[in-house]
């Protein structure tokens, strides 16, 4: 009984997580829109300026694109190392109480 009781917090914690990630769903859609509409509309206005046929637009939007994703990476990198250290701390718990029960 007490075994249950204490991986109950680990299980918690893991339920945490899961909801964090559907947080961070979201989170990446503004990660993606934000740099894109000011790209967008700060390219455009300097291809009126410059009478350059998009060009700054398709600059500016690629570059948002890339820093989008390299921010949805590393925020992807930093959550795995917690989930992963998460499930180690699942599979201890079941490894020490399955050694328990063997004995």
């Amino acid at each position: 009984m007490e075994n249950k009781q204490d991986k109950k917090p680990i299980y918690q914690e893991r339920e945490k997580y899961r909801q964090k990630a559907f947080f961070m769903m979201l989170e990446v859609g503004v990660i993606i829109a934000i740099p894109a509409f000011t790209a967008l509309f700060l390219g455009k206005y300097l291809d009126g300026k410059s009478q350059a046929n998009n060009v700054y637009t398709g600059i500016l939007l690629l570059a948002s694109f890339i820093l989008s994703w390299a921010i949805i990476i590393r925020k992807y990198i930093i959550f795995s190392r917690k989930v992963k250290e998460i499930d180690k701390k699942i599979r201890e718990e079941k490894d020490v109480d399955n050694s328990d029960r063997s004995k």
